[in-house]
């Protein structure tokens, strides 16, 4: 489950984790270290590029003393980390393709003298950021963990330590993707919404069980990360870089009401959009007429997304007919969070207009229930052929 003695690289980039209220609001100090208060909770290295750091020191091991699988493999080993603070620091809400990238460029930066990665940003867009670096890094064979906090370190509420120190611990589980962790729990990185903008337990996995709980003891669920269907990834670590500031990638809230107008205006401009439909993927088909209207000669790849939290996008409804037109691409249960980062990925990475469509409706990171998906699009691709003899 872990190597004897794990060594794990903390990317700190700001968020409400170590911020402080300067009178105008809650802004990042400049030194992960923030307090002697902290770094009795949780002892940080000196903050130093990893290096130059010549000694580590381990967390308590009482955090560690119980790890197990669903097999019953138990492990007990300590943990030794260093941390890389950004010199910018930032609120996560803005964060944009260039910050992914920076935390990408890092992680692969320090890959090969590390086992395991942990990110401290922001909660606001961490959902987006863990989606993010799930399409980004590839061939990635090593845990890579998103947390954060809802309370700042410097609350004696706060639920900063917990949330490392389980983070800490999940990067040495042998998980190689991109998770997030939050509230003793670590999901998938690209599965997960934000659900609550208050309470500590800030995020949902509606479509897919957790990857670890972190209790009395560490569960790491292998009949989700052995089973799961994942594209293997064989290799030198990559990063992939997102399209150039999602300036022709766009979401479409379809909403009761909404005009053909401003359904033009939105899309005008984009190459892709993500649609955010009613229920199993619904939609009034004199919007999607005016999308057709607007396509002017240009190829524009349109997925369909429910705006539900739980469930997938279907051909079961009339209503979700007319979007076989626009050839609309279904994604399963793909969250909003994932589908425009990895719309914004498959942009950047394929040129093809077919080999996108096909991109997309097929899982790479277990962002999906590919079953769901290959067997709607298998659908939506016959109705089409049907249309047109």
């Amino acid at each position: 489950m872990a190597s004897s003695k794990a060594k794990t690289l903390v990317i700190y980039t700001g968020g409400t984790f170590g911020m402080k209220d300067d009178g105008a609001g809650l802004k990042p100090v400049d030194r992960f270290k923030v307090s002697d208060e902290f770094s009795r909770i949780v002892p940080l290295s000196d903050m130093k590029k990893p290096e130059e750091i010549k000694s580590r020191k381990e967390i308590m091991r009482r955090f560690t003393t119980r790890k197990q699988d669903w097999n019953g493999t138990v492990d007990e080993s300590p943990i030794t980390y260093d941390v890389y603070e950004f010199k910018r620091l930032i609120d996560s809400s803005l964060m944009n393709q260039d910050d992914w990238k920076s935390i990408a460029e890092t992680i692969q930066k320090y890959y090969e003298d590390y086992d395991g990665f942990v990110v401290v940003m922001g909660t606001d867009t961490m959902a987006y950021a863990s989606s993010a670096l799930s399409f980004m890094l590839e061939n990635l064979s090593k845990p890579v963990v998103f947390t954060g906090a809802q309370i700042t370190i410097f609350d004696a509420m706060s639920d900063g330590p917990e949330n490392l120190l389980c983070s800490l611990i999940v990067s040495t589980l042998d998980i190689p993707e991109v998770l997030l962790c939050f509230n003793k729990k670590a999901f998938r990185g690209n599965r997960v919404v934000k659900t609550d903008c208050v309470g500590l337990d800030a995020y949902t996995s509606s479509n897919m069980p957790l990857l670890v709980t972190l209790d009395t003891r560490v569960t790491l669920d292998t009949r989700v990360t052995q089973t799961e269907s994942l594209e293997k990834q064989i290799g030198t670590l990559q990063v992939q870089e997102m399209y150039p500031e999602g300036n022709e990638v766009g979401l479409l809230v379809i909403y009761p009401g909404i005009t053909t107008e401003q359904v033009k205006n939105t899309i005008k401009d984009l190459q892709a959009v993500v649609l955010l439909t009613f229920g199993s993927g619904n939609i009034d088909g004199k919007i999607v007429q005016a999308m057709v209207d607007e396509q002017n000669n240009r190829k524009r790849l349109y997925i369909n997304v429910t705006q539900c939290l739980k469930g997938s996008v279907t051909s079961s409804y009339q209503a979700s007919n007319a979007l076989k037109e626009l050839g609309a691409v279904n994604c399963s249960d793909i969250t909003t969070e994932a589908a425009f980062t990895k719309l914004s990925y498959v942009l950047a990475k394929e040129q093809d207009f077919e080999e996108r469509k096909k991109m997309m409706r097929t899982s790479r990171r277990g962002e999906m229930s590919d079953e769901d998906s290959e067997r709607e699009n298998r659908n939506s691709e016959n109705n089409q052929g049907l249309s047109q003899n």
